[in-house]
């Protein structure tokens, strides 16, 4: 009986229990790698995110001023550069000079309606008291009272104050098509002057959103170009979390649904934030479009699954600095 009993359990600890125990640690981990992921989505491929504004000046010049420094906070419209007026003040004095000029031209040409009214005035009185002659003439030859030769004056003299409104008319019409091509001038030349002065209010450059100044290398004197961005903002009202989960976990996920970030630049702190959005596509090929994000799905050699960009808002606005690009992790229970 005792030797029967020391027999049993020698067995057990032998390959038999050894097998038992690796398939107990085998279940183990498969639960733990199978299992929760049916209740909990978590990734560590997170990162923090805003938008970046690149401010670029919508003149050309050279850099006159400089009014921030790396990494300051500005608010909208802060002054971050000026490019140098002088071209710009020249420019618009050239488009006065012009508005005047195309104007004094008008008024000539306006004034001169004026005269050629009063012209017409005249030649139409002139018709009126020859169109009396030729009638008195008329009436006069017919009852013979007066030779044919004075009815023959009256009606070259009628027919020439017909001529005389005539050609004043003419010039009346030649007049009229030169105001409105000098009206047409000002109009022009007051848009140019607008421009202009367009133009010199755009030599300073301000922010076009609260944020932080980051990597400034612009210095005075360098030269600025149309729509090249020399000064780069932080958003500072954008921040957001920007996690790529497993297909199968994106899957679950939700807009409105709450998580949890753990920030590496404020560790051992947990951040409530929502889901705000979960993406529909990623590219599969890197050197495609920006239009779809592109996620890698290696690591160190190691393939990993596909993930899927899912988009967090922190709630409420954390009171620690937040850095662009900076890892997160981020915890859901879907």
């Amino acid at each position: 009986m005792s030797q029967a009993s020391t027999t049993a359990p020698s067995e057990w600890s032998g390959p038999r229990r050894r097998l038992w125990i690796l398939v107990a640690v085998l279940a183990v981990i498969a639960f733990l790698y199978f299992v929760p992921d049916l209740f909990v989505a978590y990734t560590e491929d997170a990162y923090v995110r805003s938008d970046f504004v690149e401010v670029a000046p919508e003149i050309a010049g050279v850099v006159d001023h400089v009014e921030v420094a790396n990494d300051q906070k500005v608010t909208v419209g802060s002054p971050l550069a000026t490019i140098d007026p002088k071209p710009f003040d020249l420019a618009v004095d050239l488009a006065q000079r012009q508005v005047d000029q195309a104007s004094s031209a008008a008024r000539v040409k306006q004034d001169e309606a004026k005269v050629l009214a009063a012209e017409l005035d005249a030649a139409n009185a002139g018709v009126t008291f020859a169109q009396r002659d030729y009638e008195r003439s008329a009436t006069l030859v017919k009852d013979q009272t007066v030779s044919q030769e004075i009815m023959d004056r009256a009606t070259d003299a009628r027919q020439k104050a017909f001529d005389a409104v005539a050609g004043v008319q003419a010039r009346i019409r030649v007049n009229a098509g030169a105001v409105e091509t000098d009206l047409a001038d000002v109009d022009v030349a007051k848009a140019q002057l607008a421009l202009a002065q367009y133009n010199r209010s755009r030599t300073r450059i301000l922010a076009p959103v609260a944020g932080y100044v980051t990597n400034l290398s612009l210095r005075p004197g360098a030269y600025a170009r149309i729509g090249e961005p020399i000064i780069g903002l932080v958003d500072d009202s954008q921040w957001r979390v920007v996690a790529n989960f497993k297909e199968y976990a994106a899957s679950r996920l939700k807009p409105g649904m709450r998580a949890w970030i753990w920030l590496d630049a404020h560790p051992w702190r947990l951040f409530p934030a929502r889901v705000v959005g979960v993406g529909r596509g990623i590219s599969r090929e890197q050197d495609r479009g920006r239009l779809l994000p592109y996620v890698a799905p290696t690591t160190d050699w190691i393939r990993l699954a596909r993930r899927m960009q899912v988009t967090l808002e922190l709630e409420p606005k954390p009171d620690v600095p937040l850095f662009m690009g900076a890892d997160a992790r981020v915890l859901l229970f879907p």
